[in-house]
């Protein structure tokens, strides 16, 4: 049975080469001494408000999207534990919308103040990160034992689950909870590679999660079809 799917394998490599563009782009810009403003505006990867940030949220609605018809077709073929496909669009597509809103980074920084830890030794950027990073970290942890049955059913598809969820976790949790750290006068060379390294990891996490999810759906299809 030939199921219509929203996007194959091999689409998700114009996806990954947008990631590749917007790095290159970036380092060729930093390399050059970010020339034009304008530029640097609409390209840097640090940045909240531009292409970048835009990005990394459609990769993150794509990905919810797929879970979702990862959930249409394990519903259809009553597939035991099919709400769980339901459960992660829903957190993919809220992940999507806090890329542009900053959703964690605001609770983040009223938290930080409410607890007072929000003072000079930890920067404002990163202060979410030290009440939020475990949170980010048991979540995943919960949806990949939430998924761990369902995944079990095709092959391989934990493996990119896993990658992807690690990549995320790498540079949106652990590098993020450093880069604060670095003096900007000696050091800014270095604050602009890791910013660089931790939006990339981030948006490549996303594309192996969504990776995941066809192989899954591609896998499915074939075991029930």
């Amino acid at each position: 049975m030939q199921e219509n799917t929203l996007l194959a394998k091999r689409e998700l490599q114009y996806l990954f080469v947008g990631v590749i563009f917007l790095v290159v782009a970036n380092i060729i810009d930093l390399v050059s001494g970010t020339p034009f403003w304008g530029i640097t505006r609409f390209i840097y990867l640090g940045s909240d408000e531009n292409v970048s940030a835009w990005y990394s949220s459609i990769l993150l609605a794509v990905a919810g999207l797929i879970a979702y018809e990862c959930w249409l077709y394990a519903n259809k073929k009553n597939i035991q534990g099919s709400l769980s496909f339901l459960l992660f669009a829903g957190l993919l597509v809220f992940m999507s919308a806090d890329e542009v809103a900053r959703i964690h980074e605001i609770i983040g920084r009223y938290t930080a103040d409410f607890f007072g830890i929000s003072s000079r030794d930890f920067a404002t950027r990163a202060s979410w990160v030290w009440i939020g990073g475990p949170f980010v970290i048991a979540v995943f942890i919960g949806f990949m034992l939430l998924l761990r049955k369902m995944f079990s059913l095709v092959p391989g598809s934990m493996f990119y689950l896993l990658t992807g969820f690690s990549l995320i976790i790498l540079g949106g949790v652990i590098l993020e909870s450093t880069i604060n750290f670095l003096n900007h006068e000696e050091l800014q060379w270095l604050w602009n590679i890791e910013i660089i390294v931790e939006e990339s990891l981030e948006m490549i996490g996303t594309l192996f999660i969504a990776y995941a999810l066809i192989v899954w759906r591609d896998g499915a299809i074939k075991l029930y079809p």
